[in-house]
């Protein structure tokens, strides 16, 4: 795991972000051009409320910017665990 990162959360096409910590699961930190944005990318969220878990299992769009690169990314999400699964738009 690597250390905490920042991520903007859009739920339902909402016009502002919603930002949460996420440690990903990946032995390399992403890098900060567009082009070599991996496609899939996954983790957890870190202190995740449980408000919020709910807002988001029960978003019907959920997309998320990982890094300054403003990349999209649509993601799943298990509220069990906390953990996503994301793909790049």
């Amino acid at each position: 795991m690597h250390a905490r990162q920042d991520v903007s959360i859009y739920l339902n096409n909402a016009l502002r972000p919603t930002h949460q910590m996420v440690e990903l699961d990946s032995d390399t930190d992403l890098p900060e051009t567009v082009r070599e944005m991996p496609q899939d990318v996954s983790g957890h969220f870190v202190s995740l409320d449980a408000p919020l878990a709910g807002e988001i299992a029960a978003a019907w769009k959920r997309v998320m910017i990982l890094n300054s690169t403003q990349v999209l990314y649509t993601f799943t999400f298990d509220s069990e665990t906390g953990k996503f699964a994301a793909h790049k738009r």
